[in-house]
């Protein structure tokens, strides 16, 4: 072989080599932010199932792994799933997480994968095909023999990653804004309760300039929320359950949130529960996060709560408490205290605390967690997280006492218990068993469900008495909003109904200061005078109340105190006197930054004249920081005692 045919072959095998070595790997083409659909054979109800999904793949610097963020909005709860895949063309292998797969065929824009995994109830082999262009990607996965469709994720090239932090211009900031005032103040049933139109326009004055330049959207979710909270209504607020599921992963997902529940007593914030790496007891003082007071957290996050009326300022300190059973869906703290004390040094917390083991001041620093890493981390140490059904529990203590315990009213949350039945059972065995002192516990309750006070109050009746929520229903506006129609949303058709074309003018009249009356119809829900159930409960009663009662659970307590059906022990409740706004809802969500607000429909208006106040126990049971710690229950131990003196 001549010397020049050797450089020619040098040269090519170089060339090739070289170029080979600049070519793009599969994971560097497909670089980049993806949306589009999971389809995927449900096997339970033998159907196809479509999810909004989207994708980013960040390839490493080599393009022979990269990292897999896929993101599922199953019908708004998101799923997020963080993998890393990895690409070794030598051995013919590819690697999605802990699962490894053989490379069948690889070919420009396809490459075909066969592997195994379980598929229903068995383990079943399967074959994934990828293919994949500058604006396409599809994954088409089948499984068992022969092979058959199991899902396909089809994908388009954007530009946008859905998960990074958005920042809304001054023109959207605008068009959101005009709409969320235009919306409060035609359709807000007790928009001018507690403000009057001067008050109110000089809020919304006072958010507007902040609008001017643009703004990131939990600094707006922020605003919204402050302003929401000074309409004195406690059914008007951005409700994270009812966000968009996207713009909630934005706000609240990664690591962000505090190892530790908490209570506020007296001012101060008190550990419930501690998933830390360090050894906090229960009942310890945590005087400060990140160099800022107790003071100044309670302060700043209490401008973000929602009450009824002017004078319920324990209902608003309540909602800041970090309960386990709320920390483990969605609490107003893990929301906002991001957003007004960003951490200082990256995911960490600096805390300044005193433990209540020792009585001796600590200082350290602790990683702040996700929300799946505390929830895991909680249950390891107390016990499997809290169920609906969980709330609801009934026993006979060994003194012949009943305790009633009814957690929450979300009766359509349970999974388990029918509640009517539940009643039903626990008063019947009551009856049977010559039970004459009953407890019903309340706290953590913030309503619901009103037919479960309903129900309560017929086993608790021993005569017949007035109507239950004896009231009017008052509304603002019985015009069409057409447009507004298109950014509000609603569960019940009759509601989008009156949007498009108004209230019928048979089922309304013109009331005093500026409302309409709805007139009883087949579409509202009138309770009836109260008469006793066969299997009533026929001895001594008490209810235990705390803060978070309100809406639901405030109009039985009422409606117990007015009619002297137990006695009450605890503290001051939420909800008011004079009547709330609730009933039913639309769902306000603004055109550009997504935020969802909740506006109740009517003006629950009460038929006498009452004070701006919620009920008062008859007993005041003055929280105490050191139970806590000693695991004391205070409204128990009353109660005992009233039964002693009695």
């Amino acid at each position: 072989m001549n010397k020049l045919l050797m450089t020619v072959i040098f040269t090519l095998v170089f060339l090739s080599v070289n170029a080979f070595a600049q070519e793009k790997t599969y994971l560097q083409k497909i670089a980049g932010n993806w949306e589009g659909t999971l389809e995927y054979l449900d096997y339970q109800e033998n159907k196809r199932v479509k999810l909004k999904t989207y994708l980013t793949v960040t390839p490493s610097s080599d393009g022979n792994s990269a990292d897999f963020i896929t993101v599922y909005d199953d019908f708004g709860r998101i799923i997020k799933d963080t993998e890393t895949v990895k690409l070794d063309l030598k051995r013919k292998k590819y690697a999605k997480g802990k699962s490894e797969y053989t490379i069948d065929s690889i070919a420009d824009g396809k490459i075909v994968l066969l592997g195994s995994g379980q598929d229903g109830e068995k383990i079943e082999p399967s074959r994934t095909t990828i293919i994949f262009g500058n604006d396409s990607l599809d994954f088409l996965k089948e499984t068992r023999t022969p092979w058959q469709f199991r899902n396909q994720l089809t994908l388009k090239r954007t530009n946008e990653n859905v998960l990074a932090k958005r920042t809304l211009s001054a023109a959207q900031l605008k068009e959101d804004f005009d709409i969320f005032k235009r919306t409060l103040t035609t359709i807000h049933p007790g928009i001018y309760r507690y403000q009057t139109p001067a008050s109110l326009e000089n809020l919304f004055t006072e958010l507007e300039a902040k609008l001017k330049s643009p703004l990131a959207e939990g600094e707006f979710f922020k605003l919204i929320s402050q302003l929401a909270s000074q309409i004195y209504c406690g059914h008007t607020f951005p409700n994270p359950y009812n966000q968009n599921g996207i713009f909630r992963e934005r706000i609240s997902g990664g690591k962000l949130y505090l190892p530790f529940y908490f209570a506020i007593v007296g001012g101060k914030i008190i550990v419930t529960e501690n998933a830390s790496p360090v050894n906090l007891a229960k009942g310890s003082e945590i005087r400060k996060i990140n160099n800022f007071t107790a003071r100044e957290i309670i302060e700043k996050t209490l401008t973000v709560t929602r009450a009824d009326g002017r004078n319920t300022p324990a209902h608003r300190i309540k909602q800041i408490e970090l309960n386990r059973f709320e920390a483990e869906r969605y609490a107003l703290f893990d929301w906002y205290f991001p957003l007004f004390f960003a951490p200082s040094a990256g995911e960490n917390f600096a805390i300044e605390a005193t433990d209540y083991a020792t009585k001796k001041k600590v200082t350290f620093q602790i990683a702040a967690m996700t929300k799946a890493e505390r929830t895991a981390e909680i249950e390891k140490r107390y016990g499997k997280a809290p169920t609906y059904d969980d709330g609801w529990k009934f026993e006979i203590w060994n003194d012949g006492t009943a305790r009633l315990k009814i957690e929450n009213s979300i009766t359509w949350r349970l999974k388990k218990i029918k509640f009517k039945e539940f009643l039903a059972n626990a008063f019947a065995e009551m009856r049977k068993k010559n039970v004459e002192k009953l407890i019903i516990d309340l706290r953590g309750n913030s309503g619901g469900d009103t037919n479960v006070g309903f129900e309560l109050a017929r086993y608790l009746a021993k005569k017949n008495l007035s109507p239950y929520l004896a009231s009017r229903r008052l509304v603002r506006n019985v015009a069409p909003q057409i447009d507004l129609a298109k950014y509000l949303d609603t569960y019940s058709k009759e509601l989008k109904s009156v949007l498009l074309n108004g209230v019928p003018e048979n089922i309304y009249k013109k009331a005093d200061n500026g409302f309409f009356e709805i007139l009883p119809n087949e579409n509202t829900t009138d309770y009836s005078p109260i008469s006793p159930y066969e299997n009533n409960f026929r001895g001594k009663t008490f209810i235990i109340s705390d803060s978070s009662n309100a809406s639901a659970t405030f109009q039985f307590l009422n409606y117990v105190q007015e009619n002297k059906l137990a006695t009450i022990v605890g503290q001051e409740t939420g909800g008011n006197r004079q009547g709330i706004n609730g009933g039913n809802y639309f769902f306000l969500s603004l055109p550009n930054s997504k935020i969802e607000t909740d506006i109740p429909v009517y003006f629950i208006a009460s038929l006498k004249s009452n004070k701006d106040e919620s009920v008062v126990p008859d007993f005041y049971v003055k929280p105490v920081a050191e139970n806590i710690g000693k695991e004391i229950d205070a409204e128990l131990l009353l109660i005992k005692k009233l039964v002693r003196r009695k």
